[in-house]
């Protein structure tokens, strides 16, 4: 029956060869080009090999998932929110007005490390186009606080409290592309208005 029909039709009995790859060879190849071309990248994006104070951040601040990040972020963000509003109640006690204000925009501020990491959040703040926003920001908070738990005086605290909002419009602009050149030009031109 079959191996005559086999016969007639020229069909050899052999079987096709299957290319046998011996996976550690294989799992090595992979591993050295995705390894090589992908730490190649990262040293170029500066996402170089770990030092010892981002792996000791990784212990500290274990992976989340993407909906745990939104959900750290959004509470934390909501808190910060919270803080800030609720320090307008205060406004006739300089030091409980600042200490929740300062602490609203630090929590504000921190939600967005849920989002990208503690590392990279902290990367990108001291990158060169931003270094001096973050600088100022943090400078104005820390002074803030400072000069309302020392001093007490709404007249040096409320001047304080305007020059920590406007370096936290600063510094958000540091985010945005051409963002801090947007609001020089608009200021300038406002100022230029105003002067004729």
């Amino acid at each position: 029956g079959i191996p005559s029909l086999e016969k007639k039709m020229g069909a050899t009995s052999a079987k096709p060869e299957v290319e046998v790859v011996d996976e550690e060879v294989a799992a090595e190849k992979e591993g050295f080009i995705t390894g090589t071309i992908g730490r190649s990248i990262a040293d170029k994006l500066g996402y170089g090999e770990k030092s010892e104070f981002e792996g000791g951040l990784e212990e500290c601040c274990p992976s989340l998932t993407w909906q745990q990040r939104l959900w750290g972020f959004g509470i934390c963000f909501i808190f910060g929110m919270v803080l800030s509003y609720m320090s307008g109640f205060y406004i006739v006690r300089p030091a409980k007005f600042a200490i929740l204000y300062t602490t609203g925009n630090l929590f504000a501020m921190g939600s967005t490390m849920f989002l990208m990491g503690p590392f990279s959040q902290l990367k990108r703040m001291f990158h060169p186009d931003r270094a001096i926003a973050t600088v100022l920001y943090l400078t104005t908070m820390v002074l803030t606080v400072v000069v309302a738990t020392r001093t007490g005086k709404v007249a040096l605290v409320m001047p304080l409290i305007f020059l920590q909002w406007v370096a936290l419009v600063w510094y958000s602009l540091s985010y945005i592309p051409f963002g801090q050149r947007i609001l020089s030009s608009a200021v300038n031109f406002c100022c230029a208005g105003m002067c004729y």
